[in-house]
């Protein structure tokens, strides 16, 4: 953590299986007193509705407490899924980590 932000660099996929332990770590990482989370998706591979749910939750969770969630680095292919939730009206999307973090 530097300065209230917290990056959370998410590889491989995100899915039932896996959604539990980044929901579960970024909700520490709030209550540690992380005022800016940026979940790094550069690397990921895959989402789907359970990893979407991790990033609603970390979202309310930041909201409670005065701070932000933004993802980074989604590649096109999920970009456009994150898109058509309408998701990237409540958390925003930027094109890579040094966007997230100065916006």
């Amino acid at each position: 953590m530097h300065s209230g932000h917290v990056v959370l660099a998410v590889t491989g996929a995100v899915d039932w299986a896996t959604a539990g332990a980044l929901r579960a770590t970024a909700l520490e990482e709030i209550a540690a007193g992380a005022r800016k989370l940026v979940l790094d998706f550069s690397y990921l591979s895959f989402w789907d509705s359970s990893g979407m749910g991790a990033v609603a939750s970390a979202y309310r969770s930041a909201t409670h407490v005065g701070a932000s969630v933004a993802l980074a680095g989604l590649s096109p292919t999920l970009e456009k899924t994150y898109r058509l939730t309408g998701m990237d009206r409540v958390v925003p999307l930027h094109r890579d980590v040094c966007t997230a973090l100065t916006a």
